[in-house]
C-alpha cells in the first residue's frame, strides 16, 4: 500500500484499539489502527468500516435521531463563526454548492446572498425539507455534471475525512468550480491541542469509525496540491474555551459546553487565539482556490 498523496510505502502506527462507533460511550466491539504516512503525515485507518451514508443509521449512532429539526437544533449555532471566518461577503450573488451539507444549515444561512444554493447530500430523508427551503438538491456529487466548471463556491465542513478516496473528492469538487472559484474546507486537525496532550482516553473518542483520513495542515495541503489547486490558503479555526481542554484533562471524558467559573473571556480569547495561530486549534480550515 502507498500514500495517496505522496506514493511514500511506509507508515508508522499512531494509534491501536478500538474506535468510536457513534455518540460518546458508543465503541467497537474489535480493534483498528490508525497508521500515518512517514513522509508527508496523511494518517487513515488500516481498515475502512463500511458506512452507509445514504440511510438513516449513520445519524442515529452519532446524533441519536435522523429527525431535521434535531439536526438544525444541533448544527445551526455552528454557522456563525464559520460566517465569520469566511466573511458573508463572499457569497453575494455567488452559485454556492454544499457538499455534505447535512440538514442544510449553512446554506440556509447564506441563502438570502447566494444566486443559487446547491444542497449535495446522500441521505434522502433530508432531501424534501432542503427542497423547500429553496435549496436544489442532489443526492451525490456524480449527478452534478451540469454544474462542470460554474460553481463559485463549494463548502466541504466535515466531509473530506469520512471520503474513502479524498484526493478523488478533491478532483471532483475542482472540476465543478469555474476558474478562479474556491473551496472552503473544514475537518478535524490532526494537530489538535488534545491529541497533541495524547492521554489513552481521547484517542478512542478522536478516532472513530466514520472518520477515514486525518489530516495535518501539511498533509491536507499536500493532497490539495496534488488534486490540482493552484493556491491553497492554510488556516485554523478552534470553538472551545480553555474550560473544554482541563475538563478532558481531569475528568477523561467530553464536557462540552461546561465553563469553569474561575476562567475569563479574557482567558478564552488568548487560548484561542494561541491554538489557531500555532496550528494546535481543533479544526483545519483551508480556503482552497481553481
Amino acid at each position: 500500500m502507498n500514500c495517496i498523496s505522496c506514493e511514500n510505502s511506509e507508515f508508522e502506527t499512531m494509534y491501536e484499539g478500538k474506535l468510536r462507533s457513534g455518540s460518546y460511550g458508543k465503541l467497537t466491539d474489535t480493534s483498528n489502527s490508525v497508521i500515518k504516512c512517514t513522509k508527508c503525515g496523511l494518517a487513515r485507518l488500516s481498515e475502512f468500516p463500511e458506512i452507509s451514508y445514504t440511510s438513516d443509521q449513520y445519524r442515529l449512532d452519532y446524533n441519536d435521531s435522523a429527525a431535521i429539526e434535531d439536526y438544525h437544533k444541533n448544527h445551526d449555532a455552528e454557522q456563525n463563526p464559520r460566517i465569520a471566518k469566511i466573511g458573508i461577503e463572499q457569497f453575494r450573488n455567488k452559485v454556492v454548492l454544499d457538499f455534505g451539507c447535512g440538514g442544510g444549515s449553512f446554506l440556509d444561512t447564506i441563502k438570502g446572498f447566494a444566486s443559487k444554493t446547491i444542497a449535495v447530500e446522500p441521505f434522502a430523508g433530508y432531501h424534501k425539507s432542503l427542497k423547500e427551503r429553496g435549496h436544489e438538491v442532489y443526492g451525490s456529487i456524480a449527478e452534478c455534471k451540469e454544474y462542470i466548471n460554474s460553481v463559485d463556491v463549494i463548502i466541504s465542513f466535515g466531509v473530506i475525512e469520512h471520503i474513502n478516496e479524498p484526493l478523488q473528492y478533491l478532483k471532483d469538487a475542482r472540476a465543478l468550480l469555474a476558474p478562479g472559484g474556491k473551496m472552503y474546507i473544514e475537518t478535524d486537525n490532526l494537530n489538535d491541542i488534545l491529541v497533541k496532550l495524547d492521554f489513552p482516553e481521547f484517542r478512542p473518542f478522536y478516532y472513530r469509525t466514520v472518520h477515514s483520513w486525518y489530516f495535518d495542515g501539511d498533509a491536507l495541503a499536500a493532497l490539495a496540491s496534488k488534486a490540482g489547486f493552484s493556491k491553497i490558503k492554510k488556516g485554523y479555526r478552534h470553538g472551545f474555551g480553555i474550560s473544554n481542554t482541563l475538563l478532558w484533562l481531569k475528568e477523561r471524558k467530553p464536557k462540552s459546553g461546561t465553563k469553569l467559573n474561575y476562567i475569563t473571556e479574557e482567558i478564552d480569547y488568548n487560548w484561542i487565539r494561541m491554538l489557531e495561530n500555532t496550528g494546535m486549534a481543533e479544526l483545519l480550515h483551508f480556503e482552497i482556490t481553481k
